[in-house]
């Protein structure tokens, strides 16, 4: 179930909704509930994904996804937060942060 998850979120992103990045979203979801091990499995298996459709650099994305995913389920681990939709929305916020950001750092350019 969790492949379909990450195809549909993936053609979302590749044909509809091309400046939201769904993939890196679903990888703070999955950290969030699952906690940090599946969101690190999660956020490597999208990674893996992105790698096979993109011509960037291999395991730039698979990194950055699986750290991703492994961050927000430490964050939830670490942090006692009341679950709203306005957490939700900020650790979403903050992944997609930390995304752009590592991936500009490393890279030295925005991801495509």
């Amino acid at each position: 179930m969790v492949f379909v998850w990450v195809i549909a979120a993936g053609l979302l992103q590749m044909t509809v909704l091309r400046d939201v990045n769904l993939l890196v979203v679903l990888a703070v979801f999955a950290g969030l509930r699952k906690g940090p091990v599946f969101g690190f499995l999660l956020g490597a298996l999208i990674g893996l994904f992105v790698e096979m459709l993109s011509g960037s650099t291999f395991g730039l994305n698979l990194a950055l996804y699986s750290a991703v995913g492994l961050l927000s389920g430490i964050a939830k681990s670490q942090m006692f937060y009341r679950e709203s939709v306005l957490m939700e929305f900020l650790f979403s916020f903050s992944g997609v942060l930390v995304f752009y950001l590592g991936y500009f750092i490393l890279t030295k350019r925005t991801p495509p």
